[in-house]
């Protein structure tokens, strides 16, 4: 009897802490209105994460790039609540954006559901589908879109996502 109390007793903290994160749903609604009303300036990940978590840390590891007669940010990282890191780089003149959310270990189902509703988000009209695994969202004919590839490792889950040609 004290061998069965003991395990539980110390596998009761591992329980707990060993549940996943799971990411809250992006309103898409919102996130469309807001988009528009940016005129496409940020992303809708990163619109998500200001909207829906508190940022920790300032815009770090910022770099710049000259278009006509103004500089804009072209590439950031930035720290959010619950362990959840953003990173953008746009500053090739030919090529698309990418970008990576590192997440604390995310409930599989979630990211999935996510990802779809980020994706939805945004004016596309593009057919997407998954991977066989679902591991990958993609323009079905591969070409022109945005893709979300979702990482694991032992602690984090990791989206990373591409637009451009």
């Amino acid at each position: 009897m004290r061998n069965i109390i003991a395990i539980l007793t110390f596998s009761f903290p591992i329980l707990i802490f060993g549940q996943n994160f799971k990411i809250k749903k992006p309103n898409i609604d919102e996130l469309k209105a807001e988009l528009q009303h940016n005129n496409f300036s940020d992303d809708a990940i990163y619109m998500f994460l200001k909207k829906q978590y508190d940022s920790i840390a300032e815009k770090k590891n910022v770099s710049h790039r000259r278009i006509f007669e103004e500089t804009e940010i072209c590439s950031f990282e930035q720290d959010f609540e619950n362990g959840i890191s953003y990173s953008m780089y746009n500053c090739s003149e030919s090529g698309g954006m990418s970008i990576s959310l590192m997440l604390p270990k995310t409930d599989r189902n979630s990211i999935i559901q996510w990802v779809e509703l980020i994706y939805k988000s945004s004016p596309m009209d593009i057919e997407h589908g998954w991977n066989s695994e679902k591991t990958k969202f993609e323009p079905t004919y591969k070409g022109v879109g945005c893709y979300y590839e979702i990482k694991e490792t032992e602690s984090n889950t990791i989206v990373e996502n591409y637009c451009g040609c």
